[in-house]
Formats: structure tokens, sequence, C-alpha cells
């Protein structure tokens, strides 16, 4: 209780009294506090809420590219065939327009096509229900594989995890910008010996629906662990890694890496697929060439990180955890071990944010000839939880399998639809599952809520998987509180 200091001055002789009655006042007010008070606790009101509806839109990044196709001109990146595009949306019969980005580098995109994006009109789709998605296979003397991609979209601030630079292997940053202002773009990119200097990666400019590739290489060459950081100022940037291998004089895979999850202390990377049993055993942590299960790990933060990897069968039977520690600024490959044939969750847990995304070859076995070398790989990236319900673009390839993780203490029941008809799985607590897609082209998902997936596509001699990851800020819905 606050009184006036010169008021004070005129009572006089009366202060005695009010000290008095001050003491009662205190007393009574301490009686008080000794009486139980009503609990009552009200949660502040708040509501969720979808954006306002705008136009969404997914890029698929494009043909495949090959590096010096043309002698006179090496350093152009030249499409080798067409990829094939499928879109999906909920509700189903919405009307999506799929518009080619300008890929002024590529001399044959006018026959090969060119990256696509794919938008729906305001209202036409609900929030966070479209989807795309690419295949594509391709036999060269250079290239030779079969990689697959879902289109993404465009974002300020991008991780990719995948390839190489070093001898037999090429990677290609592909940067497109959908939007109608020009984008400036930095590319970083870090490997085993930590970050590399590359000023001509700073300020790049990616015109208004337009395409730019970058030789991975020829921003940082020899690195046989990159990982590549993607930022933009103006225009969004949707972005992706091509990567191939060549094993003596033979193609040895080819793969689109989309971006992973954003860095955290955990990360989860569902439906790794190990097509053939065998590995590297996981305290070999210099092991070298590509032909083992490994996961690459990249900690942006500063000082050392401990981390423990952790690897599940879907069946949930097994598995093991390997520890590991990251140094400060590089980066990390470290082999999963001596794996059985099959579909596995890995699981990370770190004491600081980290990247992650893991890496699987088909055909061959390391250390025999050029012949029995590798027919393909694939890189699988970690992805976000996903909201309730969720789409998927399905491309064509061999074998498409829908893998799904729970992280949770209780089961989940997944109802999906594809093609019409309707079926509901159960993914268990802290378990997974995986679900043929057949010949589906979309599915559509609903009971969702904290799961992780990922779509792989697996033959005798092809591999590729991409993650489903959910939609970002401006389609997410949000939670208002209002004052």
């Amino acid at each position: 209780m606050r009184i006036d200091r010169k008021r004070a001055l005129r009572l006089g002789g009366r202060a005695a009294g009010f000290v008095a009655a001050a003491a009662l006042a205190v007393g009574t007010v301490a009686a008080a506090a000794l009486v139980p008070w009503p609990e009552h606790r009200a949660d502040a009101p708040s509501v969720l809420v979808q954006p306002a509806e705008s136009r969404q839109q997914r890029v698929c990044p494009g043909p495949l590219l090959a590096l010096g196709e043309d002698a006179a001109a090496a350093t152009t990146a030249s499409s080798v065939g067409s990829a094939d595009v499928v879109t999906a949306a909920e509700p189903a019969d919405a009307v999506l327009e799929e518009v080619p980005l300008a890929a002024p580098g590529n001399p044959n995109a006018a026959e090969d096509g060119a990256p696509v994006a794919v938008a729906a009109e305001p209202g036409g789709v609900a929030a966070g229900m479209l989807a795309g998605a690419q295949s594509q296979g391709v036999s060269t003397e250079t290239l030779g594989g079969f990689a697959a991609a879902a289109c993404g979209e465009a974002v300020a601030n991008a991780w990719l995890v995948a390839g190489a630079t070093n001898l037999g292997r090429s990677g290609l940053v592909l940067l497109s910008n959908p939007t109608a202002v020009a984008a400036t773009v930095d590319v970083r990119v870090n490997g085993e010996a930590g970050p590399v200097e590359a000023p001509s990666a700073l300020g790049i400019i990616v015109q208004p629906g337009s395409q730019r590739v970058l030789s991975l290489a020829g921003l940082a060459p020899n690195l046989t662990s990159p990982v590549v950081h993607v930022t933009s100022t103006g225009g969004a940037i949707a972005a992706s890694l091509e990567t191939s291998v060549v094993v003596g004089l033979a193609p040895a895979g080819i793969e689109l890496t989309g971006v992973t999850a954003t860095p955290a202390t955990s990360q989860v990377i569902p439906g790794l697929v190990v097509p053939q049993s065998g590995g590297v055993e996981a305290s070999e942590d210099h092991a070298e060439g590509d032909d083992f299960p490994a996961v690459r790990l990249f900690a942006p933060g500063e000082g050392t990180v401990d981390v423990s990897i952790g690897v599940v069968p879907e069946s949930g039977s097994g598995g093991n955890t390997i520890e590991a520690t990251l140094q400060p600024g590089s980066v990390t490959d470290v082999p999963l071990g001596v794996l059985d044939e099959g579909s596995y969750t890995v699981r990370i847990e770190a004491d600081q944010p980290v990247v992650a995304a893991a890496r699987t070859t088909v055909g061959g076995a390391e250390g025999q000839t050029d012949a029995a070398a590798p027919s393909d790989l694939a890189w699988t990236v970690a992805t976000a939880p996903l909201l309730d319900s969720a789409v998927i673009a399905v491309p064509p390839g061999p074998s498409p399998t829908l893998h799904l993780f729970n992280p949770g203490g209780a089961p989940a029941t997944v109802t999906l639809v594809e093609g019409g008809a309707e079926r509901t799985v159960d993914v268990p607590a802290a378990g997974a599952l995986s679900v043929s897609l057949g010949g589906a082209s979309s599915v559509a998902l609903t009971g969702t809520t904290g799961l992780h997936a990922t779509v792989s596509l697996a033959g005798d001699d092809e591999l590729a998987a991409f993650g489903i990851q959910p939609p970002g800020p401006l389609d997410s819905p949000i939670r208002v509180y209002p004052n």
C-alpha cells in the first residue's frame, strides 16, 4: 500500500494509530494465508485455425542431368531423358496446374522437359494436402541407376545431406525458384575436414520461375562426406541434390535427394531399406566406399556433440545402438554395422542439434571387381512428424512401399485411401510398419499425427527413397491466443 508522504506528515500524532492498524491488517492477512484457498486454473482460450487460403505449390526438380555430355561444353549440365511426374491432392478431383520452370543452362530442356511447379488455386486443396513426386531410370556410359524424389516446397532455409565429390563421385545442387521475384542464394558446404571456403557460392542469383544448377565438385572438390546448407532471400528456393557414382568405368548408382529435417537433438530416419545382408562394423568409422549402410551426421553448432544411433528392424526384434562423437564443423559418416536384409528405422539422439541422412546400396559388394560394383544407391533423409492428415504422390518404380514409424507410447490407427479404396493399418507404439502401395499413384492418409514416413522403391538393381515431410508454416494450422 502506498501512502502520500505529505499527508502522512499532516497526520502527526495519529501515526501510532495507523501503525497499530497496519499491524492488525498484517495479522489478518497472515491468518487468511493459513486457510486453504480454492484451487482454480484456467487455460488461456485458443483456437486452431487454418491459414488464409493461398496458392499452394510444390516444385519437382526435373530430369536427371549430366556434366560434360558435350565435350565442347564440359561445364554444362545437360538432361539425359525425361522424368515421370505424378501429383496428388485432397480432394482428389482438385484442379492442379503444372508450370514448367525455365532451365536456361540445359540445352536439352525443350526435348526432355524441365523442372515443374505444381500449383493449386486458393481454396482448391485442403491446407497442406498437395503433393508431387517424380522418378527416372538412366543408363549411359557415365550414369546408371534409378532415382526418385518428392516435389518439395520452396523455402528460405534447407539442408541437403548426401553425396560425395571424391574420385568417381559427382554431385549437382539444383536450385529452383518458382516465385515471381529473384532469389539471392548462399550455398555453404561442410565436409569431413570442416567448412569449405567457396566465395563463388555466396550471393548466387536465381531468376524468377527458373532453375540454376551448381556443380558440387566445383564448389567443394574431393569430399567424401558433404553437407550442403542453402539459404535464400527474396524468392524462396526448392533445393535438391543429384548424386552419381562411377566405380572404375562402370556407373554404380544415381539419386536425387531432397531436404532433410531441420537441425534438432532428436532425428528419425524411417524406412531405411537394406536390400542385401552385409555392411561394415560401426567401429570402422573411416571405412571407404559406398557399398555399406551408413548414416551421415553434422552438428551446425559449436563444440563436440555426443550422439546415440539406434538401428531397429521394422519387425521390432533385435537392433543395435551405436555411440559416436561429432567434432565441431565436421561431417561424420558412421557405418551402421552388419545388417540383415530388410527395412530399418534409424533413431538419433544428440546433446546438440544435428542433421542426418542414411545411405544404402543394391548390387555388388565392397572390394569386388568393377563388374560387381553396386548398381544403385539411395539416400534416406530424416523426416519431421506429420500432421493428422497427409497426401502422398507415388511415382512409377519397383515395389513402392510406405514406411511408417510411430514414436508415441500408444498404437496409431492410420487410414489409407488409394484409388477410392479405403483400408486401415495399426502402427505399434514405438514401432514401425511397411505398407505396399501396389500401383497407386496417390494415397491419402489420416490418423498420422506425430508419425514419420518414407516412400521406398526397390528392385533387383534399382533403389530410391524420399521422405514425406509435413507442410511448411504457410500451409500448416496455427494456434491463436486472442487477447
